[in-house]
């Protein structure tokens, strides 16, 4: 009997070890959730909460992963960039399983995103968002930062030739306009590396809402790469009085903030930075995974998560925009902001 007891004894710890979960956010500090997966164990939690509907369901053979592991799997890969075979060591899954798990997740997070990452469009916002971007360097009635930033990615088997960036790597070339808090209020994440900045902006929808007047008398601020029109203001190239000095400090002060966004969505989530090696996956899929980052990048800002770890970002060099039709409204309107907020 004893001997019996032993046996049994051995097949329940080989038991455990086959079907123990190896992720469970209970069991593990915070400090080590952060600096690995990007949140701490309440938000893990909460996220798990709230996928669930839709990476929680039964596999036919009732064996499905549980949801918290299949959360801290994307987690990891999103943080770290690692092939999925490093994740899996991580997490005890195989390759193909970590695969499922990444496209199961990241099609939710996408799905939340096309939802929940969207412009100001009550009066009340839109006067909220304005009040904030003036406060950081008094340039009045601004909505939006502008701006496109690259996304490494491996060669592509269909079209492989436009998806190469002036820098001569495969990317996807990403458009984000970001508010004063580095929210992220608005992305195009479907265009390749070849695309010129303006080009995505004038194919883009929030675009078109501007023309339309969605957004009364407001303005996104843009760089040089970016058309002169009476929505989307950029500096002017050679300033030739004091008002105009200041109008391009003031507008260089306020725009920052959707470089400073990027640099702190690619800190957080390595997958998108080049230090982790570019995304091994097709063009649309890497679109829908920078925007899953997007998502959660925007959790982390509104919910004050720090960041464990820095990775530099240096703004990219873009080519001054050609062919703009607005370019004479758009200078009458800058002439007349000009007079109204920096003449002293």
């Amino acid at each position: 009997m004893e001997l019996q007891a032993v046996l049994a004894h051995d097949r329940a710890l080989r038991r455990e070890r086959v079907f123990r979960d190896p992720l469970n956010p209970l069991e593990v500090e915070d400090e080590h959730l952060l600096r690995y997966y990007r949140f701490p164990r309440r938000e893990i939690l909460w996220l798990c909460d709230e996928l669930e509907p839709d990476i929680g369901r039964v596999t036919r053979r009732s064996h499905a992963v549980p949801t918290h592991t299949q959360v801290l799997t994307a987690l990891r890969f999103y943080a770290s960039g690692s092939f999925q075979s490093v994740v899996g060591d991580a997490s005890g899954l195989s390759q193909s399983s970590v695969s499922r798990i990444i496209g199961k997740v990241t099609d939710a997070l996408f799905s939340r995103a096309r939802r929940e990452i969207k412009m100001p469009r009550s009066a009340a916002d839109i006067a909220a968002t304005k009040h904030k971007f003036y406060q950081l360097s008094n340039f009045p009635n601004v909505i939006g930062a502008i701006d496109c930033t690259h996304i490494a990615i491996k060669a592509p088997q269909i079209n492989e030739d436009v998806y190469v960036n002036r820098k001569q790597y495969h990317s996807l070339n990403i458009q984000v306009i970001a508010n004063s808090d580095q929210v992220i209020t608005s992305y195009s994440a479907k265009y390749p590396g070849s695309s010129h900045d303006s080009y995505i902006w004038r194919n883009s929808c929030v675009r078109r809402s501007f023309n339309r007047g969605e957004f009364g008398h407001s303005y996104l601020l843009g760089d040089s790469g970016y058309p002169l029109e009476p929505f989307l203001m950029t500096p002017i190239e050679n300033p030739a009085n004091p008002a105009e000095q200041r109008y391009n400090r003031s507008h260089m002060r306020t725009r920052v903030v959707v470089e400073q966004t990027f640099g702190t969505l690619k800190t957080r989530f390595r997958c998108l930075h080049r230090s982790g090696g570019a995304l091994q996956y097709d063009p649309a899929r890497c679109g829908k995974i920078a925007v899953a980052c997007m998502l959660l990048h925007n959790l982390c800002v509104r919910r004050g998560i720090p960041m464990q770890d820095a990775v530099e970002y240096h703004e990219e060099a873009h080519p001054p925009d050609i062919g703009n039709v607005n370019v004479g409204h758009g200078r009458v309107e800058r002439q007349e902001l000009i007079q109204q907020a920096f003449v002293l």
